[in-house]
Order: C-alpha cells, then structure tokens, then sequence
C-alpha cells in the first residue's frame, strides 16, 4: 500500500470525531478492527489494506488523492449525555493509566469529567466509547471488558518501547499534569 501521509492519517481522524462516530463504529462499517482505525489514525496505516482506507476515506469523505488543508474541529451538538462508564479509546490520551501485567501493556481508563459534556473526552477531544470494541457490550469500569476479557483501550504504541518502563513515565507525567490542575 502507498504511503499515506501523517497529515492524511489526522484529517481522517478529525473527519471522523466531526461525524460523531467513534473509532469502533468506523470499524464496524468497514469491516476491520477498532485497533486497525487506532493505528490509521496515530500514523500507521500500513495497518489496513488499501481497500479498507479506501472505504475509510470515502464514508468520511476525504479524499485521498489531494488532502486538504485541515479544517476547525466543531463537535456536534451533544444528544444527551453518555452513560457513566464512558471512556476514551486513545492510548495516548492522559485519561488512560497504563500498567504492565505479564509484559502486556493495559489501559485504565479514568472516569470522564462531568464538564466534558458526555460525548467528547475532555482530555483529547477523542469521541468516547460505550461499548467494548470486541464483542459491543455496554462499558464498565475497569480495563477490561467482562463479557469477552478484551481489552477496552488498544495498545497501538510500537512493539519495540519497553511496555514497562513507558508505562511507570507515563504514570509519573499524569500524575504530574494532575498535581497541576488540581
């Protein structure tokens, strides 16, 4: 597959956040992992075949040939709000506390803030999700869904970082931006 540009991979990921569609229901629709659209979006597309960011790009309809510059994010108007188990599907967003179980990566997602209005995270403006991406059962707390045992937030860090050290760095700089909003 041809290389996408960076600048290509965000302008299908604001494409998607101003439709309101989550990262799993883009999945859904093209037929491919939540996890997959996760990379596409960080800058990996190599991740999807070429017809899967084809179908990608024309149900957000972006274009692939010639991205445009990028345009303001406007959220939709919020319907109601989310139920309480909401979380952000970003690995890289401060709202996920990471830890290492047997060398495998894990996310806890922390509750979202009242402010955000339900629907957008308010720590990176990612669409939250309400159903786990594996098997679509109503989120609960945890980092886990409890129906399937799938993991509610994707790893899409490279495999070559050091599962653990990155996470002990990562809980030290939100514990740090924490401190510093509170």
């Amino acid at each position: 597959m041809a290389q996408l540009s960076i600048t290509l991979c965000r302008q299908l990921a604001r494409a998607r956040r101003e439709k309101g569609m989550t990262q799993s229901a883009l999945a859904l629709a093209v037929g491919c992992k939540q996890s997959a659209i996760s990379m596409l979006e960080s800058g990996q597309p190599e991740k999807l075949s070429q017809e899967a960011v084809g179908k990608i790009a024309a149900l957000l309809e972006v274009p692939l040939e010639s991205p445009s510059s990028p345009s303001s994010v406007l959220c939709p108007p919020s319907s109601g709000s989310f139920p309480s188990h909401s979380f952000c599907p970003s690995a890289s967003c401060a709202s996920n506390v990471p830890y290492a179980v047997a060398g495998e990566l894990l996310f806890w997602p922390r509750p979202q803030p009242a402010s955000a209005g339900g629907k957008h995270c308010a720590y990176c403006g990612e669409v939250l999700e309400r159903q786990c991406p594996h098997c679509g059962a109503t989120a609960t707390a945890g980092a886990c869904c409890p129906a399937c045992g799938g993991a509610k937030v994707t790893n899409t860090l490279p495999a070559e970082i050091d599962g653990e050290a990155w996470a002990a760095q990562r809980r030290r700089e939100i514990a740090e931006w924490k401190s510093l909003v509170t």
